[in-house]
């Protein structure tokens, strides 16, 4: 029998899942968004006794990456470059230590070091050199998916699993490849420059296309509420 914190352990989890659930919704997911979840769960697996942990913070983990790459794979699909960048390359939070002063100061997140700190610039001295010789870099908040990436990994999730959202992960890169090659007018969404494809570059093109499959996300979800009414937590 678990006791009063294991309850409400278990139904902070339950609760969790439930929302994840209502928020399969691309009107409703952003990076904002699943950050938040990330750093609830993040909260919920630290403070969690092993029994509720494990299996219920693994499957949930798998359940948050399912849903960022259902985000992020919509956002490739509309060819969103920077947003898939935001999710997957450029960190959350930088800090650049300078040399002699007491506090670092964050950088701009879709802004250059070079331009964020130009004034620096002087006759006998570059931005680029002046940031070499005068501060230090320091990622504190790793993009979400090379984060979520770390997670599984440090929380003994399945191999097979982790190399799943890795392949997705590439997918949506070479897709988001593929668009930039492909230099689509202003004036067009992806689907209308799709369409004016001729049949067989067009069906190369789909094929290349985030494919959403929320197979693995229902089963985790099932299970998480299969274990929760096993004798253990009755």
């Amino acid at each position: 029998m678990p006791d009063s914190d294991d309850s409400f352990r278990i139904d902070r989890f339950l609760a969790f899942n439930a929302l994840l659930e209502r928020q399969m919704d691309l009107l409703q997911l952003n990076e904002r968004v699943i950050e938040s979840h990330l750093e609830e769960l993040e909260s919920m697996i630290s403070v969690s006794a092993p029994c509720v942990s494990n299996p219920i913070g693994k499957y949930s983990l798998c359940r948050l990456a399912e849903l960022t790459l259902f985000c992020v794979g919509n956002y490739a699909n509309n060819n969103c470059t920077t947003q898939v960048g935001d999710f997957m390359i450029n960190p959350r939070l930088i800090l650049v230590h300078i040399k002699g002063e007491p506090r670092p100061v964050i950088k701009k997140r879709h802004t250059r070091l070079s331009e964020q700190f130009k004034e620096y610039a002087c006759k006998n001295c570059t931005v680029a050199e002046w940031l070499s010789f005068n501060t230090m870099t320091e990622i504190v908040k790793k993009p979400i998916l090379p984060h979520l990436l770390d997670l599984l990994k440090d929380n003994d999730c399945a191999y097979a699993y982790i190399q799943s959202v890795k392949k997705r992960m590439n997918s949506i890169l070479d897709l988001l490849s593929h668009l930039h090659m492909a230099n689509i007018p202003g004036h067009m969404d992806v689907e209308q420059w799709t369409a004016r494809l001729p049949e067989n570059d067009r069906a190369m093109m789909k094929s290349l296309f985030f494919k959403f499959d929320f197979s693995v996300f229902n089963v985790l979800g099932e299970k998480i509420r299969s274990i929760c009414q096993e004798p253990l937590f009755a």
